[in-house]
C-alpha cells in the first residue's frame, strides 16, 4: 500500500488556527491562535476548614479526589461534583512533606510529594497506592509504596526560596511512565521530566523536553486515550496579582507532549478563581479545576470550579496513527456505521471514552470495524499499541 504520508506536506492542520494550511497534511506543531478568555463555571466553595490548601485532583468513577499540600495531613479527599467530602482516606505509611499532585493509570493510584519551593530537598518521592483500594467505599485506610526520585540535571541544591527550576506539582501517569512538568520560578518555562513505571532504590527523572509556558505550572492531567493533555498555570503580572490559564495539547506524537498543537486559554484571576492548584479531566476537552484558598487583604475561599473547551478542538480532523512499523490511517471522524482503518488488520479494542470500558472488540477486516451496535458518543479504538479517538453518530 502507498502512503501519502510518505510525501505529505507539513504545517498547520488545525482549521480553528490562525496559520491553518489546507495543503497540510502532517502536523508540524506550528499551529497559533488567536488569543483567548474563558470563564469558568463555579461549582461551589469547597470546605475552607478541610480543603483549605487543596493541591491536585483526578477524576475517578464520576468523583474526584483531591489531597492538602505540605504540612497537612497524608489524607486523600474523595469529593463528588458539587463539591461535598464524600469519604476520607488516610495512607498509613506515608509523612506529607509536601504533598503537590495526585494522578492515576488503570492499576494505580499516584500521590506526588514533589514540592520543592526552596529547591533543596533531595526526599522528592512518589507514593502508589492500589486503585482497587481506593475504588472500595468501605476502605478508608491504605497502603502505598514510596518511590523515591532526583532529577537528572540537578546538582544544586542551594537555591533561593522560588527561584530556581526544581520546583514541581504536577505530573501525569502512563501504564508505563510517569511525566512530571516542573514549575520554574527561574525562567517560567516547564521541564519536561520521565520515569518508568515501577522502579526501586532511587530512579533517576530523565530530562526529555521543555517548554516556554510563561508562568507557573501547578497541574496536569491527560484524558483516557492518552490524546489530550492540559497544564494549569497561574502568572504573576506584577505585586502579587495573579491571573490564571490552562495550555491544551493535542495531536502530538507519542510522549512528545510539545510536538502538536498548543493553545493556551485565560480563565480568570485570583479575585474570581482563587489559587489554582488542580486539574482534572473528564473527557477530551472537558472537566474541573480547583483553588486553594486565598488569606490576604481579602479572603478568596477555596473552589471547585468545571470548564468545557470542545469549542476550541477541531473534531473532524483527520486522524493518524503512528506504530513502530506503518502510519494507520482511520476515517471518517465523526462516524455512523464502519470506521476505515488503512494499514493494519490487526485485532481492535473500542473503549467508551467517559467510562473506559470495553464496549466492542474483534479483528479488522478488509480494512474495515463495524460500529453500528454502538450508540452515539465519544469512544476511542485500540489497535495494536495505538489508539486514537472517534465519534459515533446515528
Amino acid at each position: 500500500m502507498t502512503h501519502a504520508g510518505l510525501h505529505a506536506q507539513q504545517g498547520c492542520t488545525d482549521p480553528l488556527a490562525i496559520n491553518y494550511s489546507s495543503n497540510a497534511s502532517v502536523n508540524d506543531g506550528s499551529c497559533v491562535y488567536e488569543s483567548t478568555n474563558y470563564t469558568m463555571e463555579n461549582i461551589a466553595d469547597l470546605n475552607g476548614s478541610i480543603l483549605n490548601e487543596n493541591s491536585g485532583i483526578i477524576f475517578l468513577n464520576d468523583h474526584l479526589l483531591t489531597i492538602n499540600d505540605g504540612g497537612n495531613s497524608n489524607t486523600i479527599f474523595e469529593i463528588d461534583t458539587l463539591g461535598s467530602i464524600i469519604r476520607e482516606i488516610t495512607v498509613l505509611n506515608a509523612s506529607n512533606v509536601d504533598w503537590e499532585a495526585i494522578s492515576q493509570n488503570s492499576q494505580s493510584v499516584f500521590v506526588g510529594d514533589i514540592g520543592n519551593n526552596s529547591g533543596s530537598r533531595e526526599n522528592l518521592c512518589i507514593y502508589e497506592i492500589s486503585k482497587s483500594e481506593i475504588q472500595d467505599p468501605s476502605i478508608n485506610e491504605v497502603v502505598a509504596t514510596r518511590r523515591v526520585f532526583r532529577y537528572e540535571d540537578q546538582v544544586e541544591f542551594t537555591w533561593n526560596s522560588n527561584a530556581h527550576n526544581y520546583d514541581c506539582e504536577s505530573f501525569i501517569c502512563t501504564e508505563d511512565s510517569i511525566y512530571l512538568f516542573s514549575k520554574n520560578g527561574l525562567d517560567e518555562k516547564t521541564q519536561l521530566y520521565g520515569l518508568p513505571i515501577p522502579w526501586a532504590d532511587t530512579a533517576v527523572a530523565n530530562v526529555n523536553d521543555s517548554y516556554d509556558i510563561d508562568g507557573l505550572i501547578t497541574d496536569a492531567s491527560i484524558d483516557l486515550a492518552g490524546e489530550s493533555l492540559m497544564l494549569l498555570g497561574y502568572k504573576n503580572n506584577g505585586g502579587n496579582f495573579y491571573s490564571s490559564f490552562i495550555w491544551m495539547l493535542w495531536d502530538y506524537n507519542g510522549d512528545d507532549f510539545f510536538s502538536g498543537n498548543k493553545r493556551r486559554i485565560e480563565i480568570g484571576t485570583m479575585l474570581t478563581l482563587g489559587q489554582t492548584e488542580g486539574i482534572a479531566l473528564k473527557g477530551s476537552s472537558t472537566g474541573f479545576v480547583s483553588s486553594e484558598q486565598i488569606s490576604s487583604i481579602i479572603t478568596i475561599p477555596p473552589k471547585l470550579l468545571k470548564f468545557d473547551f470542545s469549542e476550541y478542538l477541531n473534531e473532524e480532523a483527520l486522524n493518524i496513527i503512528s506504530t513502530e512499523k506503518n502510519d494507520i490511517y482511520v476515517y471518517p471522524n465523526p462516524c455512523h456505521q464502519f470506521l476505515n482503518i488503512e494499514g493494519s488488520n490487526e485485532r481492535f479494542r473500542i473503549y467508551n471514552l467517559e467510562t473506559s470500558k470495553l464496549v466492542l472488540n474483534g479483528i479488522v477486516r478488509l480494512n474495515q470495524v463495524d460500529i453500528s451496535s454502538l450508540p452515539s458518543g465519544n469512544f476511542y479504538i485500540q489497535v495494536g499499541t495505538s489508539k486514537m479517538k472517534f465519534t459515533k453518530q446515528d
